[in-house]
């Protein structure tokens, strides 16, 4: 059923989606890489005063913070790290596992806590990672819509929070437009995208025969928008 939601959703919308991308001009000055590029970090790989002199050294404003939901009583470790980074950015990205698809509540519960003992260190939260991979615990895109659906009152609970999602990992852009389209209340401020650039796979590689990098970051701002 899921994935006949997402195929209708595509055959409606996404040739609309295309048109316009082709049809829009690329040209906007692109930003400056310092305003732009982000950096992962980890409190896990290393000394955590080493990853602090690594951003340091290559200038990284925005940075993405891992946090998965079956730490939520364990944040210490996550929150002393992340308070050495007090001139950059911070995303917490909230990740999900199977129990919480199975258990919406048990879900909702764990991101409060998270962002509870991040708030106001940061406002940015992205709700779940990888989530068109089953290995991350949802099985199709309905369940990732469920775990939305249960975090529906964070906007009101946290005044000026900035929340992410569609977090879909790879080019599938039929489960992003049907993590964006759809009859669902949730409310997204940003679009969120794993979109993977590595020594095997060039930017400038094109899948399907059209879309390289910079035309797969189009497509998912021309559905976001």
């Amino acid at each position: 059923m899921e994935y006949g939601k997402t195929a209708l959703t595509g055959f409606a919308i996404f040739p609309f989606a295309l048109a316009r991308l082709f049809r829009t001009a690329t040209a906007k000055p692109p930003p400056q890489p310092a305003d732009f590029i982000g950096l992962g970090i980890s409190n896990d790989r290393c000394a955590p005063n080493h990853v602090v002199e690594l951003v340091e050294e290559l200038g990284a404003k925005r940075l993405l913070l891992r946090v998965p939901t079956w730490h939520a009583d364990q944040l210490e470790p996550y929150l002393n790290f992340a308070q050495k980074f007090s001139t950059q950015t911070i995303l917490v990205n909230i990740l999900q596992s199977r129990e919480n698809a199975t258990d919406p509540d048990a879900w909702s519960h764990a991101v409060e806590q998270i962002i509870n003992a991040f708030w106001p260190l940061t406002r940015e939260f992205q709700l779940g990672n990888a989530v068109n991979r089953s290995k991350w615990g949802c099985r199709h895109t309905g369940d990732y819509l469920m775990l939305l659906d249960a975090a529906t009152r964070l906007p009101e609970q946290f005044p000026g929070i900035v929340l992410a999602g569609s977090s879909i990992i790879d080019f599938e852009p039929l489960a992003t437009l049907r993590t964006l389209v759809n009859f669902h209340r949730y409310q997204l401020d940003v679009c969120s995208a794993l979109l993977y650039v590595n020594r095997r796979g060039s930017p400038f590689t094109r899948q399907y025969g059209v879309f390289d990098l910079e035309r797969k970051i189009r497509i998912a701002a021309t559905l976001a928008s």
